[in-house]
């Protein structure tokens, strides 16, 4: 390294370009490419989706509307992306799922941005140091490469919107607070950060505000700096920028839907999803234990020796320490309270924790860039560091197992009944089993010289970024075919099928596209009876209804009894078309 050090100082330029160049590569592969190529997803991001198109044909931008209701689980900041994005794209897939995309890509570039400039826990290197670089390149390829992150960065739903502008946020403070040194750097940060939560409460809720303060509270209180920065980031401005943004719109909501907004969106959407367990999404209080460590495997096995690198408990010496040397701490704070947060509340998803993804991310690439500048001669944190090293292996191993036989892990799906057959053929299990396994046996050639354990972040990158390329572009697709093309289609297919005055009904699961892609209002039933309820109790001059349903289904179902029209049928689907007279 330091025959190249002259590199790091005398082409700093060249290294932006490429690093941004190369960042560029992996966020369009792992973000952009092929976006647009499946259809909406069940059941959130369809029932997103549509509200958004919605907002378009009523040009009512602030009563989110859905299926001839009022839906204010939400607030209508995050729909306002789409719709604005389908303004500009016209109303397709790609253009639902473009400003999530993009979103998910700023938090990668601006991870980066903070890692190249602070990434560092001790001593600060050179500001040209290849420390630097190589931190912020990991951080970088941690944030793109990560499953989760590509996952919701690639669905047009409210959790990606709110988590990467909490992330944003977060991230745009401590740039401020790091440069006490320029006071117009540091003002202009402290000016966009509370425009940023604020955005964060207009597409989610209080939980947009709530989180970043928890974090940043505790973070102030630990170095004792909470009323030198309260003072610091003009109170007063901060108040009225996030105010200016965030408060006109819940302003005109509860003038306009009054009851109804405050009913449904504050009382259901907010307070009771944290004090009650709704929409049937229980979970124990270890929750997020399990589900932020599957959704950060492999890195999540250095992350335990990644928290002791910083050091934090010498409070001390942290106080002293200056402020830009901070960002472990800063990022530990911020994931501390927000897992607190969403593990003490009774209703859990996966994807509430998203939010401390970029925290986790940061703590992680500090400790690998911290290899980089010291080896730890403390033999206890090596022998950590070294079954740290071979978990990574095993899970790679592991995966690439898993890949070579997810055929035969595929169970019956009635909705799907080729998927396994299909998966098997189109040579995917192999390609991904080969990028796992490749991965797999670098890290054990590497694990065999204890001078290249540093190294394993390599490991681990390029199976992501291999898996990323050569498997998931292809994978996703056939799992819309076979989970979803069929269903599409004969939503589409209402639309041209539909007479005046006719109903329609899914009845026996749930599938929130019907909506998006008949462009109709549907009755979502359990069985046949609700049918019936619901005619008796909405007697309209309809001489038939439409209903979709599965062909399995039917057979068993008393619907079989009334002589019923098939209209359509696609895979494991069928649209009928029942006179009213048979009920």
């Amino acid at each position: 390294m330091k025959l190249n050090e002259k590199l790091w100082h005398q082409k700093p330029q060249q290294l932006w370009i490429a690093s941004m160049v190369g960042l560029g590569i992996i966020c369009w592969v792992a973000f952009l490419w092929n976006l647009g190529n499946i259809g909406l997803i069940d059941k959130t991001e369809a029932l997103y989706v549509e509200v958004a198109r919605q907002m378009i044909l009523s040009n009512n931008w602030i009563s989110p509307h859905w299926n001839d209701n009022y839906f204010y689980s939400y607030p209508a900041g995050g729909y306002w992306f789409l719709a604005l994005s389908f303004k500009i794209f016209g109303v397709t897939e790609w253009a639902a799922r473009f400003p999530v995309a993009l979103s998910a890509i700023a938090v990668v570039f601006l991870v980066f941005y903070t890692l190249r400039y602070f990434g560092f826990i001790h001593n600060k290197p050179d500001n040209n140091s290849w420390q630097l670089w190589l931190t912020a390149w990991i951080g970088g390829g941690m944030m793109a490469l990560n499953p989760a992150w590509i996952a919701w960065g690639r669905v047009a739903v409210s959790d990606m919107l709110l988590s990467s502008m909490i992330a944003l946020g977060m991230l745009v403070f401590f740039l401020g607070y790091a440069q006490p040194q320029k006071p117009k750097t540091q003002q202009l940060y402290y000016s966009i950060f509370p425009i940023l939560l604020a955005i964060a409460v207009l597409v989610k809720g209080p939980i947009g505000i709530l989180l970043p303060i928890l974090g940043i509270g505790s973070f102030l209180l630990y170095v004792g700096k909470f009323w030198e920065i309260f003072k610091e980031i003009n109170p007063f401005r901060t108040i009225l920028l996030f105010s200016a943004v965030a408060l006109p719109w819940y302003i005109a909501a509860t003038i306009i839907d009054g009851e109804v907004f405050v009913n449904e969106f504050l009382a259901v959407s907010n307070f009771k999803r944290f004090t009650n367990v709704v929409f049937n999404h229980p979970g124990p209080w270890y929750y997020y234990l399990i589900w932020g460590t599957v959704l950060m495997l492999p890195w999540s096995v250095y992350f335990p020796l990644s928290i002791t690198n910083l050091s934090c408990w010498r409070w001390r010496k942290v106080r002293e320490s200056s402020r830009e040397s901070q960002l472990g701490l800063f990022a530990l704070c911020w994931f501390i309270t927000t897992f607190i947060f969403f593990s003490a509340a009774a209703t859990k998803l996966p994807g509430y924790i998203l939010p401390v993804i970029p925290a986790v991310i940061i703590i992680i690439a500090l400790f690998w860039g911290d290899k980089f500048s010291k080896i730890s001669s403390n033999n206890q944190h090596q022998k950590f560091f070294l079954i740290s090293g071979i978990f990574n292996i095993v899970i790679l191993i592991v995966l690439a197992m898993a890949s070579a036989i997810s055929g035969n892990l595929i169970g019956e799906d009635s909705s799907a009944p080729t998927l396994a057959d299909n998966l098997v053929k189109s040579g995917i299990p192999i390609i991904a089993s080969i990028s796992w396994g490749l991965g797999g046996f670098i890290g054990i050639l590497l694990l065999c010289k204890k001078r290249l354990w540093r190294w394993l972040w390599s490991v681990n990158l390029f199976a992501f970024f291999a898996f990323v390329t050569f498997s998931f572009p292809t994978l996703i697709p056939l799992l819309d075919k076979e989970r979803q093309l069929s269903f599409r289609e004969l939503s589409i297919e209402i639309q041209q099928q539909i007479k005046p005055e006719e109903e329609i009904f899914l009845i026996g699961f749930t599938r929130y596209s019907i909506v998006y892609y008949s462009q109709h209002p549907v009755n979502f039933v359990d069985d046949s009876s609700e049918i019936k309820q619901y005619l008796a109790e909405n007697p309209r001059q309809v001489n038939s209804i439409l209903v979709l349903a599965e062909s399995n289904y039917l057979k068993d179902s008393d619907l079989q009894k009334t002589n019923y029209e098939l209209v359509s049928e696609k895979g494991a689907y069928k649209l009928i078309r029942i006179s009213k007279k048979s009920f």
